[in-house]
């Protein structure tokens, strides 16, 4: 969110822009202060829409005439190739005394003209939502198996503390990078040394699959290094590759790969006689230490000596050696006989001097004595010479060569290293390849964030970074994402991976190795810890990366089409790094047949007891419009894939919407229900925790009038657990943390979840009361945000000094910029909470002396208040949910004092 009086600081990209009016303030302090208002406050909601195939959005006029500040709408379908010549439904302006209903009913009439999403009180809200759950992001990031599962549950159980979700986030599927990635760059070099079809490939195939089988020592080095050097680094470094400040024991996942050798393969090498000789080149070791070690005197037909600079002279060479006193005399014989043959006469008569090779010369010799003297016989005669002669040396020198490969395997292997010492050498020069590349990752780093980081959008620095990123450093960057992050991963099936073969399975299994028992997994998680709602994390391209293109075991539900997408201007201009992002420059494998993708990738899951999905990276379909007809068409494709998938293979609307906050994705959400409000949740960024409450309170008063805002998880034995706890209490939406197994605060736990595994949610969306909404609560050092929500008994507020921290859209990262703070007061009143003050002012307006609070419920603002409240309490939970809800109040009123206090 963003705050300001002049539309000069409004940000690029603006899809909603609420306007307080010049009255309202003052009409506002009154009616919060409980008094009737002289003056009706007015606001006015401005929200650019999508027509077909072109999205709006609001920007302001930077030019330099423009004094005053206008408000610009920019229409695109954001790609190239997508152009239109009018639009006809581009802006919706409305305006109203009451900012909340002004929002929702104005957001859900955008919502109808963009995209068919249905409001937020027409919705079936998902039963997960009130009971506490468990996401295993923060906790394990993709490295989470199934024995992960247990042993996060478990910790949990022992404090007393049930989840009734669980989330299993990203690293359940199956996945790779592109093949040129897959290896580590040590790997990859003794695969070029060593490719099929030369000498070296068989003679260090065993050493060769010792690199292969060390790699873990390679990326392990490596990521130690960046490790260290994160520490020294800008934390948006560490929030956009978690693993480099994750580093831990266990290996990266993508190392375990059926096409890596096994233990077990190794050893078997070392039986056989190490390193891939064969026995031949054994045996032949004897056999040439019985021969010859001299050096023949050959020579070439124009009398050069022969040596080792081109490859066929030093196997000629290699020959000589192997020549015994027979051979050389027949060389001699071959020598005078070419001599002769240069020094007679040769006039009409073509000369034909003998080939390398002692019989060649001996047969040779013998004939060109009797060449016959009619030209075309004798013609004849030396090309059957010739022919026979080539013939017979291409024959000793295929044999030559043969006799030298085993030569010297016999000679290498007896200079080399035992097999045990290789690996050692191996592993340790891995190691060095690993730290040496550590420091020059960082290194890189450090300059970027010092010097590209910070550079302004279509700055010089900036472009010429983003050159340089699709030239030259383009390999460089596709390594280092692939080793430190997961987004340039593509999907290969729609099944989980061996992490989930068992309920002991670990990061470690390789994980194509063993067929996964989904189910099993699933269904032993639930009976034992009584867990009610499971679900699994995907994006709505499949994976970061998309799917992978050719995939065997995607044939028939999809193709998969290679895509390499240009981020618009505006976009450009909001985040520079997108011009250099993984999807840039590893492109997208996008789907064809997206509702072929989701249905089976969704019966699988549906099949083996999952109930929902968390479905992610949702804006970067939009992204990958650029090639495939813009953003809002391929985002229209996608997201009616994904809803009539949802609606068919998960009963009950049980899904979380996440990182889907561009219009092109929110006003498509017809039937889903929850959405995340907020960027991720950055435990290991001290900046970030304010902000986060802020943007989601904000956000929530936009997007909640389409879906229950979901505040994202946190760690409740963070520093900032408590602020982060009581945010998600009054926020409405569901309450889950991320914890480690092991770290946990239960005292908090315990203030949150009820015995059985439930909580106390509030109704409604958590949003700012009327008196904040156009303060700065990050950043004006005076304003605490206040959140009012209810629940079936009471009303809430919650307050937050937020100030000290926020989002810097210049720097493009969260930064403090008050490290000391200050204590700040504020004042609460019930007429924070909407219905009630609505309720007080229908009262007001019946009767001035009347303190009856219900006498006026009738009236013209009883109507307003009666069409709130139906906006604000249809939630869409159906009566059994709502009969649940009140169980769970009806529980705590039987619950003793001191838990009540809890």
């Amino acid at each position: 969110p963003e705050w300001g009086t002049s539309l000069h600081a409004l940000p690029a990209e603006t899809q909603f822009l609420l306007m307080e009016l010049d009255n309202a303030a003052a009409a506002g302090q009154q009616q919060h202060q409980g008094q009737h208002p002289t003056t009706e406050p007015r606001y006015a909601i401005v929200l650019p829409l999508i027509d077909g195939d072109f999205r709006g959005t609001l920007r302001p006029n930077r030019s330099w005439t423009d004094k005053e500040g206008s408000l610009c709408l920019r229409v695109e379908s954001g790609d190239a190739n997508k152009l239109g010549e009018s639009c006809d439904s581009v802006l919706l302006i409305a305006c109203s005394s009451d900012p909340f209903h002004l929002v929702d009913a104005g957001v859900a009439a955008a919502a109808a003209l963009s995209g068919g999403a249905a409001s937020r009180a027409a919705k079936q809200l998902p039963g997960s939502l009130d009971g506490f759950g468990w996401c295993t992001w923060d906790a394990f990031y993709s490295t989470v198996s199934a024995r992960g599962l247990v042993e996060g549950l478990g910790s949990l159980a022992a404090g007393g503390v049930n989840p009734q979700l669980l989330i299993i986030d990203d690293g359940w599927q199956l996945t790779d990078v592109d093949p040129p990635y897959g290896k580590a760059p040590t790997a990859q070099l003794a695969e070029q040394l060593t490719k099929e079809g030369t000498p070296v490939a068989e003679l260090f195939d065993g050493p060769r699959g010792i690199v292969l089988e060390t790699q873990d020592t390679f990326y392990k080095e490596n990521a130690k290094l960046l490790a260290e050097a994160s520490g020294q680094m800008q934390q948006e470094v560490r929030n956009l590759f978690p693993t480099v400040a994750n580093t831990g024991a266990i290996s990266h996942h993508h190392h375990h790969h059926h096409h890596t050798p096994s233990s077990g393969s190794w050893d078997k090498s070392l039986d056989g006689g190490g390193g891939g000789v064969s026995g031949d080149a054994a045996a032949a070791t004897g056999d040439r230490e019985k021969r010859s070690g001299h050096l023949s005197p050959a020579s070439s037909r124009n009398g050069e000596e022969f040596d080792g600079a081109r490859p066929d002279r030093a196997q000629n060479r290699r020959l000589g050696r192997r020549h015994g006193k027979e051979d050389r005399q027949l060389l001699l014989q071959r020598q005078k006989d070419t001599s002769s043959a240069q020094q007679g006469e040769a006039t009409g008569q073509q000369q034909v001097g003998s080939s390398t090779g002692s019989s060649i010369g001996e047969r040779g010799g013998a004939k060109m004595t009797h060449i016959p003297l009619d030209p075309k016989e004798a013609a004849a005669v030396a090309e059957a010479q010739l022919k026979a002669a080539a013939a017979d040396a291409e024959a000793r020198l295929e044999h030559a060569r043969a006799e030298a490969e085993k030569a010297m395997k016999t000679a290498i292997q007896k200079a080399s290293p035992s097999p045990q010492q290789q690996f050692i050498l191996i592993r340790w020069a891995q190691k060095a390849a690993g730290a040496v590349l550590g420091v020059a990752t960082a290194a890189f780093l450090m300059f970027y964030q010092w010097v590209v980081e910070p550079a302004p959008p279509n700055s010089l620095r900036t472009r010429a970074f983003a050159a340089a990123a699709q030239g030259f450093l383009r390999g460089a960057m596709l390594m280092f994402f692939a080793s430190a992050s997961d987004f340039t991963r593509r999907l290969t099936s729609v099944e989980a991976n061996a992490k989930f073969s068992r309920l002991d399975a670990g990061p470690e299994e390789d994980w194509e190795a063993t067929p996964a028992d989904l189910k099993s997994v699933v269904t032993h998680i639930k009976d034992r810890f009584g867990v009610r709602y499971v679900y699994c994390w995907h994006g709505l391209p499949a994976y970061w990366g998309g799917i992978m293109p050719g995939t065997p075991a995607l044939a028939g539900l999809t193709g998969a089409q290679l895509v390499y997408p240009k981020p618009t201007a505006s976009i450009a201009e909001v985040e520079p790094s997108l011009l250099w992002s993984p999807a840039v420059l590893a492109g997208v494998g996008i789907a064809d047949n997206p509702s072929g993708l989701y249905n089976a990738m969704h019966a699988y899951l549906a099949a083996s007891a999952v109930d929902g999905v968390k479905v992610d990276c949702q804006a970067g379909v939009g992204l990958v419009g650029s090639c495939i007809g813009g953003g809002p068409a391929a985002a229209r494709q996608f997201q009616a894939a994904l809803e009539d998938s949802i609606a068919t293979h998960f009963p009950g609307n049980h899904a979380i919407n996440c990182m889907c906050h561009s219009s092109e994705n929110f006003y498509r959400f017809s039937r889903t229900a929850v959405a995340r409000v907020s960027d991720d949740y950055y435990p290991r960024d001290p900046a970030s925790s304010t902000p986060h409450i802020g943007a989601c309170a904000f956000n929530s008063l936009y997007l909640g009038a389409l879906v229950q805002p979901d505040w994202d998880m946190f760690q409740s034995a963070h520093p900032a657990g408590v602020l982060h706890g009581m945010a998600r209490a009054v926020s409405g939406g569901p309450v889950y943390v991320s914890d480690k197994p092991g770290q946990h605060d239960f005292t908090l736990l315990q203030r949150l979840v009820l015995p059985d595994g439930w909580v106390f949610r509030a109704q409604l969306p958590g949003r700012p009361t009327r008196d904040c909404l156009f303060s700065d609560v990050l950043r004006d050092r005076k304003t605490l945000l206040k959140v009012w929500n209810t629940n079936p008994v009471v009303g809430v507020v919650g307050i937050f000094n937020l100030q000290g921290s926020s989002w810097d859209r210049k720097r493009r990262k969260f930064h403090i910029h008050d490290k000391h703070g200050a204590n700040l007061q504020t004042t609460v009143y019930p007429n924070d909470i909407e219905p009630f003050r609505q309720l007080s002012l229908a009262a007001a307006a019946a009767s001035s002396n009347s303190e009856d609070g219900k006498s006026g419920v009738n009236g013209n603002n009883g109507s307003r208040w009666a069409k709130t409240a139906a906006a604000g309490n249809g939630n869409g939970c159906g009566t059994s949910q709502e009969q649940h809800q009140q169980q769970r109040w009806d529980l705590q009123q039987q619950l003793p004092q001191q838990q009540q206090e809890q």
